[in-house]
């Protein structure tokens, strides 16, 4: 695998833990910090004089396989940050091959920080050995002794991770949704987007980002108030970006009828691309609001259908008329959406996917 690959995949591991972090130890007097000190910190406010810590968990996240030099790095970030008020967290992907509290283990590390002089200043050895080493010598093993008791470690995989995640959420946050399962798992996405925006946001500027209790709320408003059984809102820009890949694989093949059906009306790729990720997005709203219980997508679907046959039925030139001319004066007619934004970007993707070999047969349509 590529290593480019293979770091943004530690990248986005990293903001799933974090995420986990907020999830599972939201409170007023804590707050929560992306690449601070370490991978992750958070800080416990003190009650009685709300500016000043009291306690901070560092947290060190890995994924992939950890070697012992690995180790010896995260554990040499907790030296250089250990004092009697912090606790420490190793979060890995997959677990350790080793044990942190063998001796030969605690003797290679002790070797490894006592060469530390040797190496770059800028290094985690070279740090280590003028804090913790130099003119220590003798006291520098016990002190790897003291502070290896006091971290704790926990292996998840991506794929647990992902599901804790949706498991807290959905049991906190998603209360008010009695009708559509699916729309508890979108309202999840979307709070997770939302962080990861945010984080990006403050990486682009070069700077640590730091979540507090009042930004968490906010961010749970969002999301709560754009999706819920009676209302589905995203960030059409942002998920323009995440189609991209998709409709591009999309665009390739002339296997799909609602591709084929397309190209009759305009075989013009960035017109297939807008068209391709407006059904996308519509497909989208029609999983979360599919089920047995309610009748919403099939009223529009039919509303939609009936729409499409008053145009092939009551132009004069009828059958005459061509493909662009039919999907130009169907699309323009209105489909009660309400319970998305009034734009035509569902409109057009529920009629796009009405040509498509997945629509239902009585309702599927054609522009030529």
């Amino acid at each position: 695998m590529p290593a480019g690959i293979v770091s943004q995949y530690g990248f986005l591991y990293q903001k799933y833990i974090f995420i986990k972090m907020v999830l599972d130890n939201i409170g007023m007097d804590k707050f929560f910090v992306y690449e601070g000190t370490e991978d992750i910190d958070i800080p416990e406010i003190e009650r009685i004089t709300p500016l000043s810590v009291s306690n901070i968990t560092y947290i060190q996240v890995k994924s992939g396989n950890v070697s012992r030099d690995c180790w010896f790095r995260i554990l040499g970030n907790f030296l250089l940050n250990n004092d009697n008020y912090s606790t420490y967290r190793v979060i890995l992907e997959k677990a350790l091959s080793f044990a942190i509290d063998d001796n030969d283990i605690i003797d290679e590390v002790c070797k490894y920080f006592e060469e530390g002089e040797t190496k770059r200043s800028t290094s985690i050895a070279n740090k280590v050995f003028r804090k913790c080493v130099e003119g220590k010598e003798k006291n520098f093993r016990k002190c790897v002794q003291q502070i290896i008791p006091k971290i704790s470690s926990d292996v998840i995989s991506f794929e647990e991770l992902e599901k804790d995640i949706l498991k807290s959420f959905k049991s906190v946050y998603c209360s008010d949704i009695t009708m559509y399962e699916m729309a508890k798992e979108c309202r999840c996405e979307r709070f997770v987007e939302c962080i990861c925006s945010k984080i990006d946001e403050a990486i682009k500027k070069k700077k640590s980002y730091t979540l507090r209790y009042q930004d968490f709320v906010g961010i749970i408003q969002r999301s709560s108030s754009e999706i819920s059984d009676q209302k589905y809102t995203i960030d059409v820009s942002e998920m323009r970006k995440r189609k991209k890949p998709e409709v591009e694989r999309i665009m390739k093949t002339n296997d799909r009828r609602d591709v084929r059906q397309l190209r009759l009306v305009n075989p013009e790729g960035g017109f297939l691309a807008l068209e391709l990720v407006n059904e996308l997005l519509y497909r989208d709203f029609r999983d979360v609001f599919l089920s047995d219980e309610s009748t919403l997508i099939s009223n529009i679907e039919e509303i939609a259908h009936s729409n499409y046959e008053y145009v092939v039925h009551s132009s004069l030139d009828g059958l005459k008329s061509n493909p662009y001319q039919i999907f130009k004066r169907t699309v323009d007619k209105e489909i009660p959406l309400s319970i998305v934004d009034n734009s035509p970007i569902y409109r057009h993707g529920c009629y796009v996917f009405l040509t498509s070999d997945e629509a239902d047969e009585d309702k599927q349509i054609s522009w030529g």
